[in-house]
């Protein structure tokens, strides 16, 4: 985590030397939740606090890219296949978004006090993936679980432990609002999803996967597109305007579109 926070702040610090006055940063806070294997979580019980900053580097009134970064808690108490299972851990997330604005907006601009917004880009999560076997009938380990869901899954055919750190790529998309509060202050709303490329983030890696009888390759139920895990964030932003140079520049103020 503390290398990805260092990377964040790199970027941040190179790209804001060539912002000039187009350039804006922000704090983000609110919710987590999450979508995969465990049927029958109460929907306001997977929210978790999450927090985060981004930088923006504003193209035009219309066009801007994002760097936004991150961290929380991803939690889940239901059922797979019957079986209760639940987990809960830290995860980052490290995005670069194009964002849309359908209005022209700039930040500070009365002319310009507000708009809707789209975003879509590329991005990466990072998070521990467990799978242990406790050794304890009373008190089951996530692998002893597992069993319990699938007795033919080949990481308990084989007996495989399971503890590891995973950064699996994301596809990030999300839409919101956002408003003019001052010169240099904005603040919006937005609601962000993540299509993960792993079905780790549930510590349920296929879990209908089985082995055929004298064949030791693993057979999916479904394909590495479908079965994987998204996870959702719906939060609030705080904006504040760079200012650069004294001058506003012109070019950044014309009428683009």
């Amino acid at each position: 985590m503390r290398k990805i926070v260092l990377v964040f702040i790199a970027v941040v610090l190179t790209v804001s030397g060539f912002a000039q006055k187009t350039a804006d940063i922000g704090i983000w806070g609110g919710s987590s939740t999450y979508w995969g294997d465990v049927k029958e979580a109460s929907p306001l019980q997977t929210f978790n606090l999450n927090y985060g900053g981004y930088f923006r580097y504003n193209f035009n009134k219309r066009a801007a890219l994002r760097l936004m970064f991150l961290n929380g808690t991803f939690a889940a108490d239901g059922t797979v296949e019957d079986v209760k299972w639940d987990f809960n851990k830290t995860a980052q997330d490290l995005s670069v978004s194009v964002e849309i604005n359908y209005l022209e907006y700039i930040l500070g601009d009365k002319k310009t006090p507000f708009t809707p917004y789209i975003m879509g880009g590329l991005g990466v999560m990072y998070f521990p993936y467990e799978l242990l076997s406790s050794g304890d009938p009373n008190n089951p380990g996530e692998l002893d679980v597992l069993f319990n869901i699938n007795p033919e899954h080949p990481l308990v055919v084989n007996g495989n432990e399971v503890q590891e750190s995973v950064i699996a790529p994301t596809i990030p998309f999300g839409f919101g609002v956002k408003f003019n509060v001052g010169e240099r202050i904005g603040i919006g709303a937005e609601y962000l999803m993540r299509k993960i490329f792993s079905d780790k983030l549930d510590d349920l890696d296929d879990p209908l996967s089985f082995s055929k009888t004298n064949n030791a390759e693993a057979v999916k139920y479904t394909d590495f597109l479908h079965n994987n895990d998204w996870s959702g964030y719906l939060g609030v932003h705080v904006t504040y305007k760079i200012y650069l140079n004294k001058k506003a520049c012109p070019a950044y103020d014309r009428k683009y579109w």
